[in-house]
C-alpha cells in the first residue's frame, strides 16, 4: 500500500485522497507489524523504549534507530503531516521499517535453535 504512493508524482499524490488514505493505512500497518514482531522478542513501554531495546540487542544501528524514531513520530501523527513531507519519506519509511522487521526475524531464527 505504501509503495503505491511512490509510483505516482507528487501532484497526483497530493490530489488523490483515496491514495493518500491507502498509503497512510499502509504505514500504520507497517508500524503495527514492527511492534508485533518486536513484541515477540522484547517488552517495551514506548516507541523510544522499543528503539532502545532493539539497538541494545544490536538489531539496529544508531542511524537506523534515529530514522525509526522519526518514522514513529510521523506515524503517530499521520493526519497532520504535510503531504509533501510524507511523500518525500515514503521510500525511507518502507526501507527502514522493513530492515528492522527483517533483523528481528533473523534474530528469532538464530535464537530459536
Amino acid at each position: 500500500m505504501v509503495e503505491k504512493g511512490t509510483l505516482v508524482s507528487i501532484e497526483e499524490f497530493k490530489s488523490n485522497r483515496k491514495l493518500k488514505e491507502s498509503v497512510k493505512n499502509g504505514i500504520k500497518g507497517l508500524v503495527k507489524l514492527l511492534f508485533q514482531e518486536a513484541d515477540k522478542i522484547i517488552k517495551f513501554d514506548s516507541n523510544e523504549d522499543l528503539i532502545f531495546q532493539l539497538m541494545k540487542l544490536g538489531l539496529i544501528s544508531p542511524t537506523l534507530a534515529q530514522e525509526l524514531l522519526d518514522i514513529l513520530k510521523i506515524a503517530d501523527n499521520l493526519d497532520n503531516v504535510d503531504d509533501e513531507i510524507l511523500y518525500s519519506m515514503l521510500v525511507r519509511i518502507m526501507e527502514d521499517v522493513e530492515e528492522a522487521i527483517n533483523n528481528i526475524g533473523k534474530y528469532m531464527v538464530k535464537n530459536s535453535s
